[in-house]
This record gives C-alpha cells, structure tokens and sequence, in this order.
C-alpha cells in the first residue's frame, strides 16, 4: 500500500506531514503548490477543490487537514489513535474546535503582522485579531490544567491537530507565555521530533 500526501510543506499539508512521520509510516510526499499545481486537471481528480493539503491511501482520497489527520490516527495511530468512542469524540472535538475559534483569527493576525496573501501591513489590525484569540486560548489553557496533553498523558492526533494550527503563533506575533498550562504544552508539542522531521520536507 502506498500513501501519498500532496501539498507543500510551509501549509496546512504540515500538519499531515507531521502526522504520517509520527505514525513512523512510509508515505510519498508530492509538495504541490496551491497557486497553480493544485488547479491542474490531475490534481483536481485527488481534490476537486483544488486546494491542499489531500492524501491518497492506496486509491482512497480524502481533502481536509483535519479529517486527514483523524482518518490516519483511526487507521494507523496506536497511541495517537483515539483509543474508544470517548477519545474519538474528544479528538473530533478538538480538531473542530481549532478551525471554527483559533485558525481565522490567527492566520488574520499572521496576514497583518506580515503583510501576507496581500492583506494590509497593520500592527493595530493584528493587536485586534490577536485579542479575538484571546477566550479560545483561554478555554484551551484551561482545558490542560494538571494534564500534559488533551487526553491526559498522551500525546494523541487532538494534540497533533490543535498544535498544528498554533504554530503560526510566533509568525503572528502572540505572546501565550501567560497561559501557563497551554505553553507548556505548546513547549512539548512543537519539540517532537516528527514535527522537525516534517518540516525538513
């Protein structure tokens, strides 16, 4: 069987970069750009989107980061897998969770602070991005009090997919030092050496 992650890394595609060397798996990786490969007619038969990231396992094709990431961790995760139904929801949860509260504001805030995808160079647009952040990454801190990861003592594909998004963190300027529980554990995640592994790519 052959997996196949298509997407250049400085992407979403990251994160299932991350997720197939965690899984230690054997994968090709095809750093498709999304400006103009990703709108080719072969890649639109991968992802009729023609966006990025999207893998194929041995003939079955699925688009999404997040449900990338989930379908890997059910099928190949042993630990980063969730382990029943509850973890299953937990890891759902999260992964949904990072993309309708966090992703928006921060990646508005990365634009600002970088001028980025042609968004308007503005410390005070990106301050305010930055302070809409601010309940979600409450709620994440506080969710990690007296835990090391999301599921307790593991690190499982909720970590994987919540990490993958803050790590534009330091490239949008954000301070998280304050947030005690969550930068310890932001500290242990972005250290993983599948994460430096993936970004060699």
């Amino acid at each position: 069987m052959t997996l196949t992650v298509y997407g250049q890394t400085q992407s979403r595609a990251q994160r299932a970069l991350w997720m197939a060397e965690e899984l230690g798996i054997d994968y090709q990786h095809v750093p498709t750009r999304f400006a103009d490969e990703a709108k080719l007619p072969d890649y639109l038969q991968v992802n009729p989107n023609g966006r990025i990231p999207a893998i194929d396992d041995d003939g079955f094709r699925v688009w999404e980061s997040m449900a990338i990431n989930l379908y890997l961790a059910k099928k190949y995760g042993g630990d980063l897998g969730p382990r029943d139904l509850q973890e299953d929801a937990m890891a759902t949860q999260w992964s949904f969770w990072v993309m309708t509260e966090v992703e928006k504001p921060l990646l508005q805030a990365l634009f600002h602070t970088t001028g980025m995808m042609g968004a308007e160079k503005s410390a005070e647009k990106a301050a305010a991005c930055l302070e809409e952040l601010q309940p979600a990454l409450r709620v994440l801190d506080s969710a990690l009090a007296g835990k090391d990861y999301l599921m307790g003592g593991r690190f499982t594909v909720a970590d994987l997919n919540v990490a993958s998004v803050l790590a534009w963190l330091s490239m949008a300027g954000a301070e998280i030092s304050d947030y005690h529980n969550l930068s310890a554990w932001f500290a242990r995640c972005m250290n993983r050496e599948a994460l430096a592994r993936a970004r060699a790519k």
